[in-house]
């Protein structure tokens, strides 16, 4: 697939859209980035001032499948989703991605990031080829659990990476999400 088609795809739901990072999204990363919430549920980085938000801004806008999702009443960023590859040796494993996201706390518990969720997975099961999506979740991160969960993904295991590296105090729980299931979910939604 031509990676510069895909930062081209307009992805559109009722209530959000998702595009490319850009200029501008700075502002929203720093404030982010500040705020100990992300840190904590999404693993987000540590921005400090504006000169970093912009760093980073640059390399989320040279992620093909990093989107920023924002609302269609006023297109302001409320949220992140990017699709990670799970190695590049292994032909079965190009089909196979990562999802990562991120909400504005201003914004839980409305449906937007299912939607958003919901964008990517139809263009990633049906127009991409993609034969499965794996999601991480930090142990504590009960909203994500449960967001995936209604999503079809199934808990396959955990790493307890504190017994890997004091650099990573946390546990992980990885979820999996198989075509075939997302398949007969959203044919069960339709009919």
């Amino acid at each position: 697939m031509d990676f510069r088609l895909f930062s081209k795809i307009k992805l559109a739901g009722q209530r959000i859209y998702l595009r490319p990072f850009k200029r501008g999204d700075e502002t929203t990363l720093l404030k982010w980035g500040k705020n100990e919430h992300y840190h904590q549920t999404a693993g987000f980085e540590r921005i400090n001032n504006i000169e970093e938000a912009k760093m980073v801004l640059h390399q989320y806008s040279l992620r093909q499948r990093s989107y920023a999702i924002c609302l269609q009443e006023n297109r302001q960023v409320i949220g992140l989703v990017e699709l990670y590859e799970r190695g590049m040796e292994n032909q079965e494993l190009l089909a196979s991605k990562e999802v990562g996201f991120m909400l504005d706390q201003k914004y839980e518990g409305q449906g937007l990031m299912t939607e958003a969720l919901k964008l990517v997975f139809n263009y990633e099961f049906t127009e991409d080829g993609q034969e499965e999506i794996w999601a991480g979740t930090f142990e504590n991160n009960l909203k994500a659990q449960g967001l995936l969960k209604r999503l079809g993904f199934t808990y396959v295991y955990s790493v307890d990476y504190r017994n890997l590296s004091e650099l990573f105090p946390y546990e992980g729980k990885y979820y999996l999400l198989k075509k075939t299931e997302w398949l007969k979910i959203e044919q069960n939604t339709k009919s």
